[in-house]
């Protein structure tokens, strides 16, 4: 770790202040300064440390500001606001329109497509599939997937059948909520064991994890094949349970997941049981088939996986939104309306009070720039957060 490092670290007190370091050691080029307007010329050392006079990087958790972590260390900027109440629950960039910012809305079934957030030229749009009050219907989570696709579930029992679990769609603005000859939706598959879906993950090409409300599980969804706009094929799908009954969601807020490919695990906002949870899927093995509505290749529980609980019950209230972005896991609190950034081993590193009413946050995503983005369902905004330096 470079001098520069250990100071600004211990400058925000995290690190103490014995840390190995060479307290007559001369600092690095970095510029002199007495403010951080004067360190903007300096990417990599945006940020004055007025105690030392001079500009460095960043601390960890900077993305939700680099002060005390009260409403006034950040701005929350507006980049949407509604014409209605929708109640958004979750948000994503588009990875082949990046300048897309896609939210997914629990009281309407719509989509708000966000082009240019923030930018004085930017623009939205509201769609909604035909067929959404089935295939997109109350959804509390979107995950991008495959290239043209993306996938999202429903919080809901289909009306008391519970025949529900998550669909797969074409995020061709051509494909998506046009209805079909045949008088369907624009969905490319739907398979159907896990009502009151709370979150959804992207793992690899048409692989998805979800996490599913009513048997308390995580499942792991296969759609094989894509069948084309309004339609579906069932028998060439799979389906594998983990950690059944061993997660609980909460009415009405988003449990979100993680995919991280780099570590093989699914991080986990476990709401109900006030914690956050690491799955290891490569350690399971099949167990027992279960039974289901609609013929598929594979349905089958996975037993014995590993599952981590790396942030314990007692600092978190109501996980909900979650994101794994450059080593540090950053997840919002539905009931506090605060967000923290913890390491990987579930140590708090950074925390922030949004000053939001309770039942604010839910989904939040990092854009292009390296900036969080966040939901508010009680009022229907999205907001980008801009730290204070």
């Amino acid at each position: 770790m470079t001098l520069q490092r250990v100071l600004v670290l211990a400058s925000v007190g995290l690190l103490p202040a014995c840390s190995g370091a060479d307290a007559d050691a001369p600092l690095s080029s970095a510029p002199r300064c007495s403010a951080s307007p004067e360190c903007a010329a300096t990417p990599d050392t945006p940020l004055c440390d007025q105690a030392l006079g001079a500009c460095v990087e960043l601390p960890p958790g900077s993305a939700i500001g680099v002060k005390d972590g009260s409403p006034s260390s950040v701005a929350l900027v507006s980049v949407f606001e509604p014409n209605r109440q929708r109640e958004p629950t979750d948000l994503a960039f588009n990875p082949e329109r990046p300048e897309e910012l896609w939210v997914v809305n629990r009281k309407d079934d719509s989509v708000i497509i966000i082009t240019k957030p923030g930018a004085p030229d930017g623009s939205w749009v509201r769609l909604r599939d035909p067929a959404a009050a089935h295939f997109m219907d109350q959804p509390p989570a979107i995950a991008f997937g495959h290239p043209g696709t993306f996938g999202v579930c429903g919080d809901n029992d289909n009306g008391g059948n519970y025949f529900m679990g998550p669909s797969l769609f074409s995020s061709d603005l051509s494909i998506f909520a046009t209805e079909t000859p045949d008088g369907l939706g624009s969905h490319l598959d739907m398979l159907h064991s896990s009502s009151f879906c709370k979150g959804i993950a992207h793992e690899q090409a048409n692989v998805y994890w979800v996490f599913n409300g009513n048997d308390k599980a995580l499942d792991r969804y296969d759609f094989a094949h894509d069948h084309g706009p309004g339609h579906d094929d069932h028998s060439d799908g799979e389906i594998y349970r983990y950690a059944a009954g061993e997660v609980l969601g909460v009415e009405a807020t988003p449990s979100h997941l993680f995919y991280s490919a780099r570590e093989e695990r699914l991080y986990v906002a476990d709401t109900g049981h006030k914690r956050l949870l690491k799955l290891d899927p490569t350690s399971g093995i099949p167990g027992a088939s279960f039974d289901g509505q609609e013929p598929v290749k594979v349905r089958r529980h996975m037993d014995g996986a590993t599952l981590i609980e790396f942030v314990p019950p007692g600092t978190l209230e109501a996980p909900s939104g979650l994101e794994v972005h450059e080593g540090l896991v950053y997840v919002t609190d539905h009931a506090t309306s605060r967000i923290y950034a913890f390491d990987t081993a579930g140590q708090v590193v950074r925390t922030l009070d949004t000053g939001l009413p309770a039942g604010s946050l839910a989904g939040i995503t990092f854009g292009p720039d390296g900036k969080l983005y966040l939901v508010d369902t009680l009022t229907s905004r999205v907001y980008r957060i801009d730290p204070i330096l």
